[in-house]
């Protein structure tokens, strides 16, 4: 039997888990992984720019008999547009992460978001829309693979961290879905 790995978003300061494969990622105001329409992003003003809180995104394998897993990656589809028309206007960005901690909202500084990593003040982040199939996001860079134990509940390589960010030109209401797609050697 092969492994089955899930895609779980992690939330708050006891860092909650949620099942999320072929689920939905909500970006909004809040800390939490619940798909609703509460606490939304709101469009900025002129000259300013509104983030998401973080959104914190891992594999995690849950059952299964392998012998090893590697090469952990993701990536998008390289249009990112959330049917905007303009992917400047609404854009994702990444980072990724050895450690979870608790989500917070980036600075609407400008350029792209930043977050804090250890050894470091910030690292900035870049955008999502420029890692597709041919140059994805290594997810295991930091918690290095193979893995190999096979047990249950295992997480397996490095956090995916998203921020969404709107910029004055975007339009109100809700935007279309986009794919995001994790990728892994088994065997």
């Amino acid at each position: 039997m092969t492994a089955t790995v899930i895609i779980e978003e992690h939330n708050g300061a006891g860092n909650t888990r949620t099942d999320k494969t072929s689920g939905t990622v909500r970006f909004k105001n809040a800390d939490n992984a619940t798909v609703d329409l509460n606490n939304p992003l709101v469009v900025p003003s002129a000259g300013a720019r509104e983030n998401s809180y973080e959104k914190w995104l891992r594999l995690r394998i849950t059952n299964g008999a392998f012998t090893q897993i590697s090469n952990l990656r993701a990536y998008s589809d390289g249009d990112l547009s959330f049917g905007q028309g303009s992917p400047s206007e609404v854009n994702v960005y990444y980072a990724t992460a050895g450690a979870y901690r608790a989500p917070a909202v980036p600075t609407e500084v400008n350029g792209p978001p930043q977050i804090p990593e250890a050894g470091s003040p910030v690292e900035n982040m870049t955008n999502l829309a420029l890692r597709v199939s041919g140059d994805p996001v290594d997810m295991d860079a930091i918690n290095t693979g193979p893995f190999t134990d096979g047990s249950p509940a295992e997480e397996i390589g490095d956090f995916l961290v998203l921020v969404m960010q709107l910029m004055p030109g975007a339009s109100s209401g809700l935007l279309t879905a986009e794919t995001l797609t994790f990728a892994y050697d088994e065997i």
